[in-house]
């Protein structure tokens, strides 16, 4: 059965973690953008969204796009929720990780990585890559 969060369901656009294609290798492909969800600072509703979703996927491969554009102050304020995901990620999720890609970085984005990163352990941190590339140009060659 697929994970359906019933904040988006009833609100499109609550959070910002989706699968938004798979691969022909069958590796699935995440989306993230803070700054495009509704509810950004939603504790609760954010680690049940990704950890339904990731959960769902099983023991697939996958490949995480976190996309920045328009991450700022506010949404780098939420640093619990920042920490939190890194050690959901690390402690249940990395094992099929393949890349996490992330793409229009800004300063506030580098800032709360500094942060993250001692959460995460050194598998997951050598997968993490940086891109001033259009996400469009990114989704095509993943």
């Amino acid at each position: 059965m697929s994970y359906i969060c019933l904040k988006c369901k009833n609100e499109p656009g609550s959070h910002s973690f989706q699968k938004i294609k798979e691969t022909s290798d069958g590796i699935a492909v995440f989306y993230t953008c803070p700054a495009q969800a509704k509810y950004y600072n939603d504790y609760d509703g954010i680690m049940s969204h990704y950890d339904g979703m990731l959960n769902d996927n099983g023991n697939k491969q996958w490949i995480w796009i976190f996309d920045s554009k328009g991450f700022s102050v506010e949404h780098s304020l939420n640093i619990k929720l920042a920490i939190d995901l890194a050690k959901l990620i690390t402690n249940k999720y990395s094992h099929n990780l393949k890349k996490l890609i992330i793409v229009n970085p800004t300063w506030h984005i580098n800032s709360i990585l500094k942060i993250v990163l001692p959460f995460l352990d050194d598998k997951v941190k050598k997968l993490i890559f940086k891109s001033n590339q259009n996400f469009k140009t990114i989704l095509e060659t993943s």
